[in-house]
C-alpha cells in the first residue's frame, strides 16, 4: 500500500494519477469491447462504469452540497439498507438497474460525473477530511476514507481494464 497523501494537492494528484489510468485504458477500447462480457463474472466494461458512477454520486451525495450546485440525483437512493454492510447489495442493484441503458448513456454520466466529483474534492481542505467536529460530523462518518478511497476504486478498475487491454491486444 502506497503511503497517504498529506496535502490536498498530493491528495488530488493521486486521484487524478488513478483516473487518468483508467481513462488512458478505456480509451484504448471499442464500444464493442466495452459491452462484451470480457471480464469476471461475465461483466462488461459498461457495467463497471455504471458501478463507478453510482459510487461516484453516492459519494457526491454523501458529502454536503456545493452552494449553487445543481442537485445529486442518485439512482436507487431510496434503497439503499439503512444499517450494516450494504455495498454488495447496493452493486447487484445498480448492476440490474443499468443493463438496459445504453453504453452512450452510461459513458456521458461517467464522464459528467467523474468531473463534478474532481471538481468537489478540489474545493475541499484538509480539515474537511481529518477534522471530527467538521465536515465527518456533518456527514455522520470520516471524510478522509471516502475521499482518499477514490484512489483506491479507481486504481482497482483501472488495473481490471488494462488487463482486459493486454488480454484483447489493443
Amino acid at each position: 500500500m502506497t503511503e497517504t497523501p498529506g496535502t490536498m494537492p498530493e491528495i488530488i494528484a493521486r486521484n487524478d494519477q488513478a483516473v487518468q489510468r483508467a481513462l488512458k485504458a478505456l480509451g484504448r477500447l471499442s464500444p464493442a469491447q466495452m459491452v462484451a462480457p470480457l471480464l469476471t463474472d461475465e461483466r462488461t466494461v459498461k457495467d463497471v462504469l455504471a458501478h463507478m458512477t453510482w459510487w461516484d454520486l453516492w459519494l457526491l451525495a454523501t458529502l454536503p452540497a456545493v452552494p449553487g450546485a445543481p442537485p445529486i440525483v442518485l439512482p436507487l437512493a431510496d434503497q439503499i439498507p439503512s444499517s450494516g454492510q450494504w455495498a454488495d447489495e447496493m452493486n447487484a442493484k445498480v448492476f440490474s438497474y443499468n443493463q438496459s441503458r445504453p453504453l452512450s448513456e452510461i459513458l456521458v454520466e461517467f464522464a459528467t460525473t467523474l468531473e463534478r466529483l474532481l471538481d468537489r474534492v478540489a474545493l475541499l481542505t484538509l480539515d474537511d477530511l481529518y477534522a471530527p467536529d467538521g465536515m465527518s460530523a456533518v456527514v455522520g462518518q470520516p471524510v478522509a476514507p471516502l475521499i482518499l478511497g477514490i484512489y483506491e476504486h479507481y486504481d482497482e478498475h483501472a488495473h481490471e481494464f488494462e488487463q482486459l487491454c493486454a488480454s484483447l491486444g489493443v
